[in-house]
């Protein structure tokens, strides 16, 4: 049996286990960003013109990297901090 795999003894057929990469993904910051900023999931996806599974997705597995500049800058965060939790949340502003 393979790591991360395990036998479903019920049925005799083997699934993966989806491994949340909790805090170390970049889909549960923007999920915690919307929940703060009172953003609705499915108006998210709507505003981006993606489906609200594909936007599920991105909570589980991460934003893909081809869309983690856009996002950061729709939701006002670092784009650094969003990607790998690292820095500051916000950027910093200009005085």
């Amino acid at each position: 049996m393979v790591y991360g795999q395990r036998k479903e003894t019920h049925t005799g057929r083997r699934s993966t286990m989806l491994r949340a990469a909790s805090a170390e993904c970049s889909g549960v910051r923007l999920r915690v960003v919307l929940s703060e900023c009172k953003i609705a999931p499915m108006d998210f996806a709507l505003f981006l013109k993606i489906s609200p599974q594909r936007l599920t997705n991105w909570f589980s597995r991460g934003i893909p990297y081809s869309q983690l500049d856009k996002i950061a800058r729709l939701v006002s965060v670092n784009a650094q901090w969003l990607e790998t939790g690292d820095g500051e949340k916000f950027r910093a502003k200009c005085e």
